[in-house]
This record gives C-alpha cells, structure tokens and sequence, in this order.
C-alpha cells in the first residue's frame, strides 16, 4: 500500500531542480570564462614574448656587423693621411684626409626621424668607417705603365692566387675574373703603399683579368705620372688594396623597407648602413642596406689616446661622443675603441606596459632605456632591448 509514496520519492531523486541547474550553469560558466581569460592572457604574453625575442635577436645580429665594420677600420689604410705618421706623394695630391673613422654627433638626419626624441631621450649619431672591406689581402706590385695611369700585379703571388683562382677538381686553376672586377670594382679607391713607406690614393676607373689568370691590370686617375719620385723602381713590389667607406645611420624606413601601419606602430626607423665613395662621400647607388629595424637610438663614445707617440706610454681616456668630436675629426689616430649603444623597439605600444606617471613628459636622465613611447596620448610603451659593447681599433695604432 505504500508504493505509491515510494514512487514519487524515487522520481524527486532521478533529476535537478531549477535551482540547482541555474547554479551548475552558473558556476560552468566562470570555470568556462576564467579559462578563457587566462588563455587569452597566455596567448598576448606569449606573442609579446616572441616580438621581444625577434627584437633582441635582430639588436645581437646589428651589433656584431657593426662590431665587425668598427674593428676592420684603417685596414689596409690609413688612420688618416693627416697623420704626422703618414708620408704621402705630393704628386698626385691626396683626395682630402680620408680618415678611418669620423662621425657626426647628435645627426640631424636620424635625430629628425626618431619619434619624441625629446620624452624618449634617445639620439642618434653617424658613423663613418674607411679601409679595406671587400677582401683579406694587399697585392704586390709588379709593374706600373710609362705615365702611370696602370698598375699591373703580380698573378703568381700567394695572395693573389689565394684570393682570384681556385682548384678546379682537375689540378688546373680556375680564375675567378668576376670577383677580381668586384673588389677592383670603378669608383672604389686605390690605396698604393711603396717599399719605402710612401702612401697613395687614386680612384679606380677599370679592372681587368684574363682568362689564364696571368695578366692583372688596374686603371687608376689620376696617373701617377712619368718617373714620380715616390715611385722607385716602376713601383715592384709596392702593395694595393681596394679601399671603401661604409656610413652607419639611423634613416626613415621609407624607401628601404615597405611601411607598416603608422596608426598602430608609429613611423619605423632603420638603421642603415650604405658604401660612399671615398673621394666625395657621395653615397654609391645599390648598397643601402637596413641592418636593423624599428632602429630608436645609436650612440658612440670614444677612447683615445692622448699620447699616441710610438714608443711612448699610452694615455686612454673615454670621452662622450660630444667631448670626443673634435678630436675624432682632427686627430682620428687617437682613437683606440668605440663603445657603441644600440638600441631597438618592438613595433607596437603595448598598453599592458606601462609609461611611468612618475616619468612625466621625458624618461629621466639616467633611466635605462626599456622602453619607448611611440604614442603620446595613448596609454602604455613599446619595450626596448639594448645592447652597448667597446671594439677595439687596432690599425689606427701608428706604426714604430
């Protein structure tokens, strides 16, 4: 007689009430919403992450070509033909002082480009940088034309085969005629040194190999000229090297890179590293290279040697890019390192990441470079990774 009782008790047990399905719906939901938050979190820290690792791998692979250019300076070279270390021929007369290192503190051009240099305190110098760039070796001399307008070098030494032939696979020597016309190549100039330790400069006008590999001649201007005192002995066994300038430099990114969406990144600056000529500094079509992008600050400063006699004690001092000018430009063989700083942004503001309040309308002096506001009135900064290194400068030691 009691089943009736049972059954409705065993139906109320089989299934949820209202209430209790509101409250599962509920607390699934914040469980479902909770997860969806952190995943989203996840995923904008991780992304971050990503533009900052690309960001402070592209400032490591910058630094070393740079370290690489800084160190190579005066090679095969000069550290100027200003230098009290250095003879050269009156005749012809030397294009200008061709140092091997100058620079320009504070450049007008790629401060101009920076964005709110004033509130990121960032600047932006350029570096110039001459020597032997396109190849390891100098080449001797074996003869130079009547009125010295040619220079012809001799195939059959080490260096030369080193660097213009290759084994073909037979035991015969391939001759590489292309990459003799690209390091000989027009407009570069040609640095002559003598037995004696006269020096000098002439442009290169032609270069020409033949296919035996035993004829190699440079045509040069201006000639040398019939019987220059400088020259003894037709000029055999002096040594030639090619010599180029690179120019480093924070430049707009337009016309090197394509643009990015200024509404959200802001104007992209590169910096640019691009080959002049050394006679007129006149940049060389085709060579402009961006080593770095979203590029926001390059600063130099210099060790010198006040004291650079041969044989005399060093005196280093480290003098500020600004302090050190103008003995840079006068005095380039006082230089014994640069200590570069270079720094690049990730191309976003992040808002995430703030701009201190405390920091007002400058970072202040004295507060490492982390971050760079792109975006005055919005909220937030782009990160910023830094690198600073010292690269010696050995060649620009006068010689004993």
């Amino acid at each position: 007689m009691n089943r009736p009782t049972t059954d409705r008790a065993r139906s109320r047990r089989a299934g949820f009430t209202l209430i209790e399905m509101m409250v599962a719906l509920a607390a699934g939901g914040l469980v479902i919403a909770a997860v969806f938050t952190l995943g989203g979190a996840s995923a904008r820290h991780f992304q971050e992450q990503q533009r900052v690792g690309v960001t402070q791998r592209s400032v490591r692979m910058a630094m070393e070509r740079l370290r690489r250019d800084i160190a190579r300076a005066g090679y095969m070279h000069v550290p100027s033909t200003n230098s009290p270390f250095v003879r050269t021929c009156p005749v012809p007369v030397v294009p200008g002082n061709l140092p091997a290192v100058a620079f320009t503190d504070d450049d007008p051009t790629g401060n101009g480009a920076l964005l709110n240099r004033g509130v990121n305190r960032v600047s932006a110098d350029r570096l110039r940088l001459t020597g032997n760039y396109v190849t390891d070796d100098a080449y001797l001399v074996r003869t130079v034309n009547a009125n010295g307008s040619a220079v012809f070098l001799q195939t059959d030494w080490l260096a030369f085969q080193r660097a213009f032939t290759s084994d073909d696979g037979t035991g015969s020597r391939r001759v590489d005629t292309a990459r003799f016309q690209e390091v000989f190549a027009a407009g570069r100039m040609l640095h002559i040194e003598t037995r004696t330790g006269t020096h000098f400069f002439v442009t290169i006008t032609s270069a020409t190999l033949n296919g035996l590999g035993n004829m190699a001649q440079v045509n040069i201007n201006p000639a040398l000229g019939v019987d220059n005192p400088c020259l003894e002995g037709l000029g055999r066994g002096a040594l030639v090297s090619p010599v180029t300038t690179v120019e480093y430099g924070i430049v707009p990114a337009a016309g090197v890179l394509v643009p990015n969406n200024q509404n959200v990144t802001g104007a992209n600056t590169v910096l640019q590293r691009q080959e002049l000529d050394p006679a007129t500094l006149a940049p060389i079509p085709g060579t402009q290279r961006a080593v770095l992008e979203w590029a926001v600050d390059f600063n130099l400063d210099f060790v010198l040697d006040t004291n650079p006699t041969p044989g005399n004690p060093p005196n280093l001092v480290q003098r500020t890019g600004t302090v050190a000018a103008p003995t840079v430009a006068g005095q380039p063989w006082q230089v014994r390192s640069i200590i570069a700083s270079l720094a690049a942004r990730t191309p976003e503001q992040d808002r995430r990441f703030p701009w201190p309040t405390s920091w007002g309308a400058a970072r202040p002096v004295g507060q490492p470079l982390n971050r760079f506001r792109v975006f005055t009135d919005r909220q937030g900064a782009a990160r910023v990774r830094q690198l600073t290194t010292e690269v010696q400068m050995p060649n620009l030691v006068p010689r004993r």
